[in-house]
């Protein structure tokens, strides 16, 4: 037993450091589009194409708020990662009016409000352009062009600065569509393999804390020191139990729902109750609302299944869990009793029966499994939609 229970030990720690890998790869996910590559190159582009002095490139990133990213050709660093609320100084106004506009001279200009005239003045700033980088009628971030003299952009400049802008809006709308994608890939993952490791550690834990309370309950008026091994052993599989459910919840750090999760867990107290049966409901990650008849299919499906547990199975011990994969909702109801009630029978009892052809009403489906260690798995699929 308790080369049984080291060995799950392992395996729990083992998918603990998958939990931190896959949180360190989804960090670096969200930082390989993060726009950097871009918004230096604009600045450069814009400085090079518009043959000014200066260039700078800032994205929108938050409402009304402009922020100064990069930069080509500075001598002081006042325009650094400078914020810019939509209206004010010059880029504030193209981001205001979704136009180019441009001052002969900055800190003179009756066009502009004159609230960044410091920075300006710091790297010698006259003549400036302001071109928004405009999609679809949004703006994602503005370039600028610089010089250090009074001058005047001329119908070349101004088109190249435009031209930057608009290729500049392209590749920040991309990037930003892109970086979407992949967040919800990860957030994709995480939820998959948070069910992969639900389903089999922490079906097993849950078990085997099961066997060790039994196990600890016959053994009392026996052997001391047998009693305090049960006793150690069981701390330890709580300890391993809690920081398995800290894992699994750091995948996915969404609220569970209210409604299908609560009823769920009245059903498994009532349960336990009646039958002396240990039994517990887990939520793995948030469930979207399905809808109150789909909602009302799913709790149904998981009362029949335990149900047939409470008739059939002999179980020390059940475990429901829900999560939302791929656009539906599964909801596992697992025991760990004495399986197939014979041979020839899998699965075609009239309830399930009945139960799988409502599940299937809406779309979805109903299937019982063999557990490799014992007990079977009814699982029901529902889509969302």
């Amino acid at each position: 037993m308790a080369q049984g229970h080291r060995a799950q030990v392992e395996r729990a720690a083992e998918q603990g450091v998958r939990f931190e890998h896959l949180l360190d790869e989804h960090a670096q996910v969200l930082h390989l589009l993060d726009d950097t590559a871009a918004l230096r190159g604009l600045a450069q582009r814009v400085r090079e194409e518009c043959g000014a002095h200066i260039g700078l490139a800032g994205p929108v990133e938050a409402d009304r708020l402009l922020v100064l990213r990069q930069w080509n050709g500075t001598c002081a660093t006042g325009l650094h990662d400078l914020r810019v609320p939509m209206g004010l100084g010059l880029g504030g106004l193209g981001f205001a009016e979704l136009r180019p506009v441009w001052v002969d001279d900055y800190c003179a200009s009756e066009l502009i409000t004159h609230d960044f005239d410091g920075p300006i003045s710091a790297d010698g700033i006259k003549t400036m352009l302001a071109v928004p980088m405009v999609r679809a009628g949004k703006v994602h971030g503005v370039v600028y062009a610089a010089m250090r003299e009074i001058t005047d952009f001329g119908g070349r400049q101004l088109d190249a600065a435009v031209h930057v802008a608009n290729s500049g809006g392209l590749a920040l709308q991309t990037a930003s569509a892109a970086r979407r994608q992949r967040e919800a890939a990860a957030a994709a993952e995480r939820r998959r393999i948070a069910s992969e490791l639900h389903d089999s550690v922490g079906a097993r834990l849950f078990r085997m804390g099961a066997e060790l309370r039994d196990l600890r309950t016959h053994a009392e008026g026996g052997s001391s020191e047998l009693l305090d091994r049960l006793v150690s052993l069981e701390n330890q599989l709580a300890e391993t139990a809690s920081a398995f459910r800290d894992s699994v919840h750091a995948l996915d750090h969404g609220e569970p729902g209210g409604g299908l999760a609560e009823a769920l867990s009245r059903d498994c107290a009532a349960f336990q109750r009646r039958t002396g049966t240990t039994a517990q409901s887990v939520e793995v990650g948030a469930v979207p609302d399905c809808g109150p008849h789909r909602a009302r299919v799913l709790l149904a499906a998981a009362r029949e299944a335990l149900l047939n547990v409470e008739k059939h199975a002999n179980a020390r011990s059940v475990l429901i869990s829900t999560i939302a994969l791929d656009d539906e909702i599964t909801i596992s109801v697992a025991d760990d009793g004495s399986g197939w009630p014979g041979r020839g029978q899998e699965g075609n009892g009239i309830g399930l029966r009945a139960t799988a052809d409502r599940v299937g009403e809406v779309g979805g489906t109903l299937s019982v499994v063999a557990n490799e260690d014992g007990g079977l798995t009814v699982r029901i699929r529902v889509p969302l939609t």
